[in-house]
């Protein structure tokens, strides 16, 4: 009997072993681009909200903006009404106004930040509207500004002489993690005689063009009736 050598025998190389680590290799990339996909669709959403929480917070400091110049300007007799008759002056705080076109203050914020906070918590609101038991989403970040400038209708930036004037509200979403999310938005504001009503759109029965009762193609006021349709 011939022994064959076990010379020419194929040795084990470990191919098995190689292949399950390209395989755990792969698995794992994957895992790790699906969680880097997620967390930046995640960061997406939250940016979406908080520029939607600045623009709903700058257009609510626009709304009472435009309700405290009416009141200034309807309280004053004079032909000129000084620009520090709405507030204070801004000073040191970049991109809002400068030496030769100013800003001022027109609703202050009770803190040194002159920040109003636009806060929306548990405790403010009735029982009735947060269900027993129920998680209630706080709202604890967000604040405005509002400020007023002069139509330069004169060259006189110091003095209001046609009652009609800028108004810029400032919305902000601090981020404890990173840069804050702001929202700018301003208005041409004229003297009115009446109380101003704004809403989005038109949702007051029989308003015109300028959220008043005033409208040409409608002059009476809004109706309570209901009517059945058949």
């Amino acid at each position: 009997m011939v022994l064959q050598s076990n010379l020419h025998r194929r040795q084990p190389r470990g191919f098995t072993l190689l292949l399950a680590l390209g395989v755990v290799a792969v698995v794992t990339m994957a895992v790790m681009l699906s969680f880097s996909v997620v967390g930046r669709e995640a960061d997406s959403q939250a940016d979406t909200r908080r520029q939607k929480q600045a623009f709903f917070a700058a257009e609510a400091g626009l709304a009472e903006g435009r309700e405290a110049v009416r009141i200034v300007m309807g309280a004053s007799t004079k032909n000129q009404i000084p620009m520090t008759d709405f507030g204070l002056k801004v000073t040191g705080v970049p991109g809002l106004g400068s030496a030769t076109r100013p800003w001022y203050e027109l609703l202050p914020g009770s803190g040194t930040d002159k920040w109003n906070e636009y806060k929306l918590t548990s405790t403010s609101l009735d029982t009735s509207e947060v269900g027993a038991g129920v998680d209630y989403p706080e709202q604890k970040n967000v604040r405005y500004r509002v400020f007023v400038r002069d139509d330069d209708e004169d060259n006189d930036l110091l003095n209001d002489t046609n009652r009609q004037l800028w108004v810029i509200a400032v919305g902000e979403v601090t981020n404890a993690n990173g840069r804050p999310t702001r929202s700018v938005v301003q208005a041409l504001v004229r003297n009115a005689t009446s109380e101003s009503i704004f809403a989005p759109g038109c949702i007051t029965k029989g308003c015109g063009p300028d959220m008043t009762y005033d409208n040409p193609t409608d002059q009476d006021p809004p109706s309570d009736d209901v009517r059945v349709i058949q």
